[in-house]
């Protein structure tokens, strides 16, 4: 067991486009199934736009209160998405009082509209029927690394105050034609014609952590989370600064060393497949080589449910954490989440 300060993941709730909770979800990954499929929407060349969607039987309606707050529907999806994997908590919640959510919530890309109105979090509380501290709850609309670096405040959050429960998360979706159809403009779309896009996908993951303070006996191989490495990329996808892959870099050589040495032995990321995001992964793993085993599992599960954004980060713990109460393959992990503008994230998981 490491000396380094660690996070505890107690139980989690996923809504992902090939299943309904953590459990299916990393049973259909491991099976090789995937979501994705065409949609009626066309793209500029008049082809149709591939996705994966969470099915809509698989989701609450919006709260009636919410409909008139004059929430795009994007919005309103989110909200819908989120609640649907945060109810999965209910029974393992502590009773006595609230807890604050950090959540992940998509980056306003330039020349994009901002999905965001009002209080996501008191929307959310109300959308999902559960008490939640909003209070002293936080934000990082920050996309796929925003998971990783809600982490990072949840150890400041439970060093500081000396309390030991804590909900993190992270939703997003693509399915929203004006931005898809800005997508579709930058040619960032895996379509015909395109030989370097990505293919959308969309849901929630919901994580209740606590600290190493508490007692987590009663989880046969329980997860533990240390403080995540995060960093900026200056020569992101929306900069004119030159592209070195420096951000992602930092960051998993941060990750790796906030635990006890170790070999890392599987990699699980949310790359999605263009070159950008292929390029600064590979130069990750190549400046880290040394701290890696070989041979080296590496995941990208965005082949069965598509980009999930800022959902990505909680997702990937969520299925290893599921996945481990089933079978143990690897002990060491090392994850890693990269957005589109300047933040950059890891973190090392190890299972017990």
């Amino acid at each position: 067991m490491s000396d380094q300060p660690w996070i505890q993941v107690i139980g989690s709730g996923i809504v992902t486009p090939v299943g309904g909770s953590a459990e299916t979800t990393a049973a259909a990954v491991a099976a090789g199934i995937s979501a994705i499929e065409e949609t009626g929407v066309l793209s500029k060349q008049q082809t149709p736009v591939k996705m994966a969607r969470v099915p809509d039987g698989a989701l609450p309606d919006i709260h009636e209160a919410l409909k008139g707050n004059e929430l795009s529907a994007r919005q309103q999806r989110l909200l819908c998405l989120a609640a649907a994997a945060l109810v999965q908590l209910t029974d393992i919640l502590p009773a006595d009082q609230p807890l604050p959510l950090y959540l992940a919530l998509p980056e306003t890309l330039p020349g994009h509209t901002s999905p965001l109105r009002g209080n996501f979090i008191e929307q959310l509380a109300l959308q999902s029927g559960m008490s939640l501290n909003v209070a002293d709850s936080l934000i990082a609309d920050i996309g796929r690394a925003g998971s990783f670096y809600a982490i990072e405040k949840a150890a400041q959050y439970f060093e500081q105050t000396g309390n030991d429960y804590l909900l993190i998360g992270g939703v997003d979706t693509y399915w929203d034609l004006l931005l898809l159809a800005n997508l579709d403009a930058e040619d960032r779309l895996n379509v015909l014609g395109v030989h370097d896009g990505f293919i959308p996908g969309e849901g929630a993951a919901f994580l209740l952590l606590a600290s190493d303070r508490v007692d987590a006996s009663h989880i046969e191989h329980l997860v533990r989370l240390y403080r995540p490495g995060t960093a900026q990329e200056t020569g992101h996808r929306y900069s004119e600064a030159p592209y070195r892959s420096d951000g992602l870099d930092t960051a998993v050589k941060t990750a790796i060393q906030q635990a006890a040495p170790a070999k890392i032995q599987s990699v699980w990321s949310g790359m999605t497949y263009e070159s950008y995001g292929a390029k600064e992964f590979g130069v990750a793993l190549t400046r880290s080589s040394t701290q890696l085993a070989d041979p080296l599992d590496t995941q990208h599960p965005v082949d069965a449910f598509g980009d999930m954004g800022a959902a990505i980060g909680c997702t990937l713990i969520g299925m290893i954490a599921a996945a481990a109460q089933t079978r143990v393959r690897f002990r060491h992990y090392l994850l890693c989440c990269s957005s589109d503008l300047a933040h950059r994230a890891a973190i090392r998981l190890d299972i017990d």
